[in-house]
């Protein structure tokens, strides 16, 4: 029997209501130490493991988020966020201005990498935080970010160094994504130019640089000039940051005005056409560029973007050309929810291995930013699209 997409919705919302945010909400998050915590087993038991900038910055949006879809209650979700974002500055930044990559549990560092994927969530982070209390301290901090990035990161060439914990400089696609992404959160809740120039700059290197002119899809790893890195004549890319960056180029020309519609589109289009499986109904993890999977395997996390993209873009064709669109969006939500199959409700799997296996015992806490933007652009989009899988 065919799910509907109201049927979808209405799944989304009373999953998140009834089974994520009160177990998240409560043993997410460490109530002797502060913070969220990094993992849940299936028994919903914390993991002692270290903790992420990433995951403190990525929950803070999780929790808005659910207020929003009125998931949970507003005043609770603005004050756990605001708690994180002040545990975020009190025990990640460095004295350079930036954020190291993670701490122990009792709040010693463990790493002090300033990796710049790290960078990027700590700014998007604090623009969360900014957008519900409008503290000045958050967007100064944000600034004072951005001002070690411009100062210490910069390429050359555009765009920003990636770094390892040995110090080895090296030159991704990824935290470019998710700085722009940080851009768009800032330039949403703040007229500063600081953001726009952020947000202008990274869109230029991905038009420019980063999308390959042959093939036309974006790749992952690159060399200092942003030539991508080939092996055997091939490079990789990832459908799923295909997905997302065309849905952060529409939001980007949402506020911006420049056109971006083609290019959004054909990321849209060329990840559909090689980089899912029509039989397993799921988006790959890695390509080669001649669209020969690298990995068919599928996490979680492209069938959430393949989502927010599906619908976002699909309100942009004439209803005589979303049937495409309708199908992708319904396709990986009702795939999606076959990852939350877990003994415990209010979890997930990561991972679908390339026999459909899931494996595991425990849940991320980084996932949830992945899913709850997805429901959250499939509940207010979806209804616009007029057609039914």
């Amino acid at each position: 029997m065919t799910t509907t997409f109201m049927q979808l919705i209405e799944m989304s919302k009373t999953w998140l209501k009834d089974d994520v945010y009160p177990l998240w909400i409560t043993q997410g998050i460490d109530q002797s130490h502060g913070g969220f915590i990094e993992s849940l087993t299936f028994n919903k038991e914390p993991m002692e493991v270290p903790r992420r900038a990433m995951v403190q910055s990525r929950q803070i949006y999780s929790v808005l988020t659910g207020a929003k879809l009125g998931c949970l209650k507003k005043d609770l979700a603005v004050e756990t966020a605001e708690r994180a974002a002040n545990y975020l500055m009190d025990f990640f930044s460095a004295s350079n201005g930036g954020f190291i990559y993670s701490i122990n549990p009792d709040g010693s560092p463990k790493s002090i990498n300033e990796d710049l994927y790290t960078q990027a969530f700590a700014l998007f982070g604090l623009a969360q935080a900014y957008s519900v209390t409008k503290k000045d301290k958050y967007k100064l901090r944000a600034l004072e970010l951005l001002t070690y990035l411009n100062t210490h990161r910069k390429t050359g060439h555009g765009g920003f160094t990636e770094v390892d914990e040995q110090g080895q400089i090296s030159y991704k696609s990824n935290p470019h994504m998710h700085l722009l992404e940080s851009a768009i959160a800032w330039m949403q809740i703040d007229e500063d130019m600081a953001w726009k120039e952020l947000g202008s700059e990274l869109m230029n290197l991905a038009v420019s640089k980063l999308i390959d002119p042959k093939t036309h899809v974006l790749g992952e790893y690159f060399d200092s000039e942003w030539n991508p890195i080939v092996e055997n004549g091939q490079f990789i890319y990832e459908p799923g940051h295909q997905y997302e960056w065309a849905w952060l180029m529409s939001l980007y020309e949402d506020l911006t005005g420049q056109n971006l519609k083609s290019i959004r589109h054909q990321l849209f289009q060329t990840a559909e056409k090689y980089g899912t499986s029509p039989i397993r109904k799921i988006a790959f993890d890695e390509m080669w560029s001649n669209h020969a999977p690298k990995l068919q395997s599928s996490r979680f996390w492209p069938q959430c973007e393949r989502i927010k993209a599906a619908v976002r873009l699909g309100n942009e064709v004439p209803s005589s050309e979303r049937s495409s669109y309708v199908q992708a969006a319904d396709e990986a939500m009702v795939t999606l929810f076959r990852f939350f199959e877990t003994p415990i409700k209010g979890l997930w799997f990561d991972q679908l291995s390339e026999q459909d296996k899931f494996s595991g015992n425990s849940a991320k806490a980084s996932s949830l930013y992945h899913i709850v933007n997805a429901m959250e652009e499939y509940i207010n989009l979806r209804g616009n699209l007029t057609e039914q899988l």
